[in-house]
């Protein structure tokens, strides 16, 4: 497993939700841990140098680290964090937006940047009402691994690697889904 990790995350929730979390999203400089951490928590723990200790990040986003790559808009975002997907901070988000929205649901597919592991997550509510999340993992090898950019058929072989992935991931998303309504961990 290599150190980044990606996460795709999609918020479905109620307009109001939608624009409260765009409005959030919006005042975070990507790439920063810090402004990420200080948007969604009101008492974060810093540095003399204004960095986030690891402890905290640990107690509180999952991973030593965590910061926003890039908005998509309509309440969808990338992160990366440190190994694995911050599913403290998931957590924290379904608890603090489904206080506008008690329907609301996210979705995360992430990756490692060595595809070990690609995966999916799904937090919402269970078939009894309780907030739940499932996660579902896999790993992949990337065939291109051992060729070289300009061998004939690594431009093929890299699109056809994506392609897996990505409906690798929906299947593990569409198993987070079913799982989470009968064997949802409670958040």
């Amino acid at each position: 497993m290599a150190n980044y990790l990606k996460c795709v995350v999609e918020v479905h929730g109620n307009e109001e939700t939608i624009k409260k979390l765009d409005e959030m999203l919006s005042t975070v400089k990507n790439g920063d841990v810090t402004s990420f951490a200080q948007t969604f928590y009101d008492q974060v723990d810093v540095t003399e140098n204004d960095g986030v200790l690891n402890t905290w990040s640990i107690d509180n986003l999952g991973p030593k680290w965590t910061y926003l790559e890039d908005i998509i808009g309509d309440g969808n975002f990338i992160t990366i964090s440190a190994w694995y997907p911050p599913t403290k901070f998931f957590t924290h988000l379904y608890k603090m937006l489904s206080e506008t929205d008690p329907d609301l649901f996210i979705e995360v597919e992430y990756e490692d940047e060595s595809y070990d592991p690609i995966g999916a997550l799904v937090i919402k509510k269970d078939k009894d009402g309780t907030p739940c999340m499932w996660q579902e993992e896999d790993e992949m090898e990337d065939p291109t691994a051992e060729m070289d950019w300009d061998d004939e058929d690594y431009d093929e072989t890299q699109e056809n690697f994506m392609e897996s992935i990505y409906e690798r991931q929906q299947e593990l998303k569409r198993e987070c889904h079913d799982l989470v309504e009968t064997d949802g961990e409670p958040i």
